[in-house]
């Protein structure tokens, strides 16, 4: 079984294909994304933030109008154990009170998480 400490998880942004979704107010991606992965620059959306991508979520990738979003490691994921749905849940971090998406057992958000 593949867990998120054992992989990296992470979008990959085609520039080639990503108009920003251009004549919406926001790229669909930066809009949807609950955890702040994506930013507009020069017009085109990119992942800035990384490690703050919920392992084994694909939900900007199936939203992008562009499709120019993709998870290299959309296969590994799905080999997980069939007990692990990866499903995302609402939680609150303990250390600060923010409320975050997760699909992992984890009760500090990404930022309180990374200054341990």
């Amino acid at each position: 079984m593949v867990t998120s400490s054992a992989a990296v998880w992470y979008p990959t942004v085609f520039p080639d294909k990503c108009n920003g979704c251009e004549g919406l107010e926001k790229p669909k991606c930066i809009e949807f994304c609950p955890n702040g992965v994506f930013q507009l620059r020069n017009g085109k959306a990119v992942a800035i933030n990384p490690h703050k991508c919920v392992y084994g979520c694909i939900a900007c990738e199936q939203i992008c109008p562009k499709k120019a979003i993709a998870f290299p490691q959309r296969i590994t994921a799905m080999s997980r154990a069939p007990e692990d749905k990866g499903l995302l849940r609402k939680t609150k971090c303990k250390k600060c009170g923010k409320v975050f998406w997760t699909n992992r057992d984890a009760d500090l958000c990404f930022d309180c998480e990374s200054q341990r």
